[in-house]
Parts: structure tokens; C-alpha cells; sequence
């Protein structure tokens, strides 16, 4: 399964100190400028809205849309192309992003869509190399991969310590309940792989994180689960829920008792979480904690919403912004999400783009619902548009299973637990 936005926010948090579902924006900072030297006299006239400087902390770069993996939940549409992203776009993503004036003083680069390992280390030695070369002097990257570690082994040292490319693995529980969606394109579990791979960095002294889909089964498994992360030494989880995303077009947490069956599964992890001298890093946890932190009628940016404060960019180098997970996904009216591509013009001119005007309409007029309808907004900043968009088919919707759940069930839960006197399994990692 590619990494998903929510994926991005750990990795975001481990590079500047902070946390959040939906990310931080940066702020509206002036009106677009030079990108890579660029100067198209429209761009100037871009609607101040979309109007950005320094505002890009993700870019998520697809170096091959290909997965040796085959998960049931996976939202990819071309996990099959062995496309692989050429030299010359990457020398474009240098010259226009990392040598523009987009990327915050700290931002993440993050290989993602597909598994990225399944290109070799020497490529990315060259390819780190030649963003390295247009990286702007004030500005500070981080390279973070999100992997299936069923290719991880020795070649991978030596890149992964000399850049401090921080590693996140998927792994959905004991084989039990990983085997159960996680498996091969011939059908057979991936457990030991992925096992084999992750006591490969833990023995190898390499810090990592895991990330958790939790499908239906999982949810009556809390005891299971939380006792597997001991066992083997995993101490930096996030949860993602199977969502309704992409190609995956259901979830088996598409029920009516959903709710209540995920309110026990967190209040069981808090509890056993509670029991221990160092409790786990949970991300819901300590976002929670600093979500409900925020000052009275403060409210929490949403970098989901925020034109270019994602950009992603595909292996043959079209473009997107707001959610990774739109990115080549199948949606006519809005041109599959690609708003531009790299070889012709600019991030700034994406912004251009009728589909992508189009697409920045309906969530405007989404995050209107969210902040008239929801009672949590002000603590979500209105939601994750391709969350909206593939539960619903628009972006000009408030409520969807998957804010349902890792907004309005989590939070209530956490806030219980702190009344409860349970505060001390929430907040580590929390600073």
C-alpha cells in the first residue's frame, strides 16, 4: 500500500517537533514568485487565495508507480507500471522546487506511491545527489521513505545512515492479522518478509516507525496488537483505518458499530498503554494532546487544503497538490488530479490549471460545510478532501467515515481518558 497523507504527518513531526493529521500550514506569505527562475507574466495573476511563497513542507516524489506487493486495501491504480522516474525530471523537481523559493526553511521529501525500494540504492544515491545540487542554502530537506521492508537488507545501510533518510514500515499486526490483506501478487502472506526486514533495522541500531491499517478484524484485537509492538521492540506506532480511497472502493469498517468498536479498541490501547514505565509513541495520542492544546479560538491549519503546501509529483513528472492520494487516480472531471507537468511548467502555473480551479472550488465550498456542520472544526481545519472526494465523489462535503473516526471518536476518547486520570499514556513524544 503507498503511503498515505496521514503517513506524511509522522514524518513531518520527526523533522520540525510537531505533529498533526492535517499537518501545519505555513501561512499565506505574500504572492507567488520566481520558481526555478521561471517568470510567466500569468502567473502574477493567479487569485490572491492561491497565492504562495515558501509554503511547500511536503514534496512527495513517486520515483516508480510499481509494488511487489498486492494489499486488498491498497489504493494505487498502476502499482504494475515498473515506470521508474528519469534523471532529467528529476533535474527539474531541483531546478523548480528545491532551487525555487516553494519549500519551507524545513520541509520532507518523502519517496512515496508504490514501494520505493524497489528501485536500487544506487539510484537514489543519484538522485539525492542531484536534488542536493539545487537544494537553496537556507533551506534544510529531509529524505524519508515509507516501505513494505521486504527488500531491506545491508545495501541499504549506508544510504539510509550517510542522509538520515528516516524509515517508516508498514506492518499491520502478528501474522495473524497482517497475513490477512498484506500479501504477495501470488496470494501468500508477507509476514516473515516484512519481519525479516524490520529486525533488520532494529538489530542494525537504524530508528524506524511502523504504520497500522486497522480493518475490522484489528479492532477486536487491541491486546493482540499492542502485545505484538512489545515483543518486537516497536516502540513509534501510527494507526491509519482502511479507508475508502483510490481503487479501494469499500472498507470493512463500513459498518453501523464501527464507532463504539473503535472507542474500545483506543480506550484498551490507552489502558494497557498506561500500565507501562515508558509507554508507547502513539501519533493519534500525542496529536490528540496537542490538538485540544491549541488556545480558545485558535483554530488548526489544514495542510490538506492549502494549495501547494503539498506537491507531489508522479514518475513522469505530472503534478499534483492538496492530497498525495489524489494524484493518478481516476477522476475525468478533474483531469485525474494532474494539474501540470514539470517538463512544461512550474508549480506556481499549476495553479493555473482549470481542473486544478476546479478542484480548489469544491473544497473551499467543503470546508464551508465542515465549519458550519461540525462541532470538531476548529480541531480539523475541514477534513481531507480525497477522503471527501472518494467517499462521496465531490469535495464540496463535510462528515466521512474517516473523520468520523480519527476526529470526533478519537478525541472524544482521548478526552475521556485525561478525565479519566489516564493523561500519562498520552503524552509521550509530545514536547
Amino acid at each position: 500500500m503507498g503511503t498515505t497523507t496521514k503517513d506524511l504527518s509522522f514524518l513531518t513531526a520527526l523533522h520540525s517537533g510537531e505533529t498533526g493529521q492535517t499537518g501545519q500550514t505555513c501561512g499565506k506569505i505574500g504572492a507567488i514568485g520566481r520558481t526555478g527562475g521561471i517568470g510567466d507574466p500569468a502567473v502574477a495573476h493567479v487569485n490572491s487565495a492561491t497565492s504562495r511563497r515558501r509554503v511547500t513542507r511536503l514534496l512527495v516524489i513517486q520515483p516508480t508507480p510499481f509494488c511487489n506487493l498486492d494489499c486488498s486495501y491498497c489504493y494505487l491504480p498502476h502499482r504494475s507500471n515498473r515506470d521508474r522516474m528519469s534523471a532529467e525530471t528529476l533535474e527539474r523537481i531541483g531546478e523548480l522546487i528545491l532551487g525555487g523559493d516553494l519549500l519551507t526553511k524545513e520541509a520532507t521529501v518523502i519517496w512515496h506511491a508504490g514501494e520505493p525500494l524497489t528501485l536500487p540504492p544506487s539510484w537514489y544515491e543519484d538522485a539525492f545527489a542531484i536534488l542536493e545540487r539545487h537544494r537553496l542554502a537556507d533551506v534544510r530537506i529531509s529524505h524519508a521513505f515509507q516501505t513494505n521492508a521486504t527488500l531491506l537488507d545491508e545495501r541499504w545501510l549506508p544510504i539510509v545512515s550517510r542522509h538520515d533518510v528516516r524509515i517508516g514500515i508498514s506492518i499491520d499486526g502478528p501474522e495473524s492479522i497482517h497475513d490477512t490483506r498484506r500479501r504477495t501478487r501470488g496470494g501468500r502472506g508477507t509476514f516473515s518478509r516484512t519481519m525479516r526486514g524490520l529486525r533488520f533495522l532494529r538489530d542494525s541500531g537504524v530508528p524506524f516507525h511502523v504504520i497500522t491499517v486497522l480493518s475490522w478484524e484489528t479492532l477486536s484485537q487491541p491486546d493482540e496488537l499492542f502485545d505484538f509492538y512489545i515483543s518486537e521492540g516497536i516502540e513509534r506506532i501510527s494507526f491509519n483505518i482502511e479507508e475508502i480511497e483510490g481503487i479501494n472502493k469499500g472498507s470493512s469498517l463500513k459498518r453501523p458499530d464501527v464507532k463504539e468498536a473503535f472507542r474500545a479498541f483506543l480506550r484498551r490501547f490507552i489502558e494497557r498503554n498506561s500500565m507501562r514505565e515508558h509507554p508507547l509513541w502513539i501519533r493519534e495520542f500525542a496529536d490528540s494532546i496537542r490538538t485540544i492544546s491549541i488556545p480558545s479560538g485558535a483554530a488548526l491549519p489544514n495542510l490538506l487544503i492549502e494549495p501547494l503546501a503539498i506537491v507531489s509529483v508522479s514518475s513522469s513528472g505530472n503534478m499534483s497538490t492538496f492530497s498525495p492520494e489524489l494524484l493518478g487516480n481516476q477522476a475525468s472531471k478533474f483531469m485525474n488530479f494532474e494539474f501540470g507537468n514539470i517538463h512544461h511548467v512550474s508549480p506556481d502555473q499549476m495553479l493555473l490549471d482549470a481542473s486544478f480551479q476546479n478542484v480548489l472550488k469544491e473544497i473551499e465550498q467543503g470546508v464551508a460545510v465542515c465549519r458550519k456542520s461540525c462541532p470538531w472544526f476548529r480541531w480539523c481545519g475541514g477534513g481531507a478532501p480525497a477522503n471527501k472526494y472518494f467517499e462521496h465523489g465531490s469535495f464540496a462535503v463535510g462528515s466521512t467515515m474517516f473523520c468520523e473516526l480519527t476526529k470526533s471518536v478519537l478525541l472524544d476518547t482521548v478526552l475521556a481518558a485525561i478525565e479519566d486520570g489516564l493523561s500519562h499514556s498520552l503524552v509521550r513524544g509530545v514536547e
